[in-house]
């Protein structure tokens, strides 16, 4: 009987132990972020850096769970102000995002081109919400360019070739407060929306061509559906959490005892609910009753969006403002344990005279040539670093090293030969000590 309660006690700390989130921020610091989704544990995208002119630079993205991250030349034809509202990821080369000016962009090769898909501010001047079901079907929501005009609900069954309208002359003037919050489909067919002034919450079965009231008392922050039935609501100026199984006919609330931001259904099993903002939060019972999880760090903020893409891999960005990156977290273990980690590669240290060149040529054939340097140590003194410079394919798999070695400060050259690879974007990763970086190249054969 001892060893039997000694074993069980082991068990439960290694659930404890092992049942973390890691801070995988990394080198994005000083990103910003509105909107993040991923794709599965490794890929995931959101992040954003803008120039001096305020015109957006590059969309960050991770191919390997968040251990390095690698940014995306956006459009060419994103104008001063302009920031991506929401993003849909469907693997390490598909990705669509829509803007503050309206537009709807793709590309289907990781960034190398992108697609301006959709652009009439005779219908819309600010788009709100996009979600790519799979590689084909989507949905897409604008706000009324000006009063007297309907929300815009578009559709496409083509990956976004087409952008059809569905909502010509319902929801007229209603004004989505908080965005992609406020917009939730289930699929092509199954929606939600929600306004602030006056509270109203509504229902489309026919792709947004006709809109139902299903409440018009809750004063909404967020929700979340999971399927056309069960439908979840998050209070806006107090703590309750709405919930009803039959598409808005009948509902009931339960105390949450804090606000929150967003909502997660744990796919495949609408029992297990996420939601938070100052803590994270979890409900076993499609949001009854809920247990608090963990409260964030100070530093870390406040949740902005949460993502599962199965019962074990999820992912959250934190904000201390809105739109502007704090920290990303990842689990692969269900989250649960009340533990938040640091990961262990993430230091605040200032490595003076450490370098990553960009390799040129860029795009290759197929031979090109990568610089850096190896600068001193963090107490400022140089000495010898153990170097790796080794490069990735697209989905993050290594494919070739080209420094593994003890190496003294200096600048040093490397060529690398893709004569046996296919054409597409690799990276190159150097780490010397408590130093790495990480850059794009192109192989055009």
């Amino acid at each position: 009987m001892r060893t039997l309660k000694i074993s069980l006690l082991v068990f439960i700390l290694q659930i404890a132990i092992s049942a973390q989130w890691y801070d995988k921020s990394n080198n994005l610091q000083y990103s910003e972020c509105r909107a993040f989704d991923a794709f599965d544990s490794l890929i995931a995208a959101g992040p954003f850096t803008r120039n001096s002119s305020y015109v957006l630079d590059s969309l960050y993205m991770t191919t390997n769970g968040g251990d390095y991250w690698f940014g995306i030349s956006f459009p060419s034809g994103c104008e001063p102000g302009e920031v991506p509202i929401d993003i849909s990821v469907k693997g390490s080369d598909k990705i669509w995002f829509c803007t503050s000016r309206g537009k709807i962009y793709r590309t289907t090769d990781g960034g190398l081109n992108w697609q301006l898909q959709f652009y009439n501010t005779l219908m819309t001047e600010y788009m709100l919400y996009i979600e790519m079901f799979d590689e084909i079907l989507g949905v897409a929501v604008g706000a009324p360019p000006t009063f007297g005009k309907p929300l815009i609900i578009l559709s496409t069954i083509d990956g976004g070739m087409n952008w059809i309208s569905q909502n010509d002359s319902e929801l007229i003037d209603v004004q989505l407060r908080y965005e992609w919050r406020s917009v939730h489909f289930v699929n092509i067919d199954i929606g939600y929306v929600f306004q602030n002034f006056p509270w109203t919450i509504y229902r489309t079965t026919n792709g947004g061509k006709n809109w139902d009231v299903i409440n018009d008392t809750i004063d909404t922050a967020v929700l979340k559906a999971y399927d056309d039935n069960i439908l979840l609501v998050k209070q806006d100026h107090g703590t309750n959490m709405y919930r009803t199984f039959d598409g808005g006919q009948i509902w009931e609330s339960n105390d949450m005892l804090e606000w929150g931001s967003d909502i997660e259904f744990i796919p495949g099993n609408p029992s297990n609910v996420w939601c938070g903002v100052i803590s994270v939060n979890f409900s076993s019972d499609t949001g009854r009753t809920w247990i608090k999880e963990f409260d964030f760090p100070q530093e870390a903020g406040r949740l902005y969006d949460m993502d599962f893409t199965d019962e074990n891999s999820g992912w959250i960005y934190t904000s201390e403002g809105a739109g502007v990156l704090s920290h990303i977290y990842r689990t692969t273990n269900g989250g649960h344990g009340g533990i938040v980690a640091v990961d262990e590669n993430d230091f605040d240290i200032n490595l003076i005279g450490f370098k990553l060149e960009q390799n040129y040529p860029n795009p290759f054939n197929p031979i090109t040539s990568i610089q850096y340097a190896i600068g001193s140590l963090p107490d400022g003194k140089a000495g010898r670093q153990f170097v790796t410079l080794k490069v990735y394919d697209l989905l993050g798999r290594e494919i070739a090293t080209l420094v593994n070695e003890e190496k003294p400060a200096g600048e040093y050259e490397v060529e690398f030969n893709g004569s046996t690879l296919p054409s597409g974007i690799y990276f190159y990763q150097l780490k010397a000590g408590e130093f790495s970086e990480t850059k794009k190249m192109l192989l055009l054969k």
